[in-house]
């Protein structure tokens, strides 16, 4: 199954515990039955158009438009969840070292903020930063989907 619900690296999934695992293989399911719907629902709606003989009138971009919102918003909820189950399920084991201070009351944004900012003054040359944050495995967990965002990142100026 591919897990597109969420957009964390395959690291950070193996780091994922049981339950936070099976939270977001539930989450996956349940957009993938969504995505599913949509698209039946999409085909009813082109053909209840076409047999009364307004395929090709604005209207059915409108209700396409519209349906695909109607799932969209959905999926957000979806993901929305499972994001704040995954940011509140991620507690410190205590044993963590890490060189820059943990604080999980801040959001994805703040904490990557901290992290990218911890790295920049520590590390003046973009290929030791980079080594040095690949290395961090307290990162994987700490920064939550955009750890990716923030390796891409470092990688660029590598």
């Amino acid at each position: 199954m591919t897990i597109d619900i969420i957009s964390y690296t395959e690291e950070q999934l193996a780091a994922l515990a049981v339950n936070q695992l099976k939270e977001v293989r539930t989450a996956q399911l349940k957009k993938n039955k969504l995505l599913k719907e949509l698209a039946e629902r999409l085909v009813k709606e082109k053909q209840k158009m076409l047999d009364n003989g307004t395929y090709y009138s604005t209207d059915f971009s409108l209700l396409t438009a519209k349906i695909k919102k109607e799932y969209d918003d959905q999926i957000e909820t979806l993901r929305e969840g499972l994001l704040f189950y995954l940011h509140y399920s991620t507690k410190p084991s205590g044993d963590e070292e890490s060189p820059y201070p943990l604080d999980y009351s801040l959001s994805e944004a703040e904490r990557y903020y901290a992290v990218k900012a911890y790295y920049e003054t520590t590390y003046a040359n973009g290929t030791e930063r980079f080594n040095a944050f690949k290395k961090d495995t307290v990162a994987r967990k700490y920064l939550g989907e955009l750890y990716g965002t923030l390796y891409d990142f470092f990688l660029e100026s590598a």
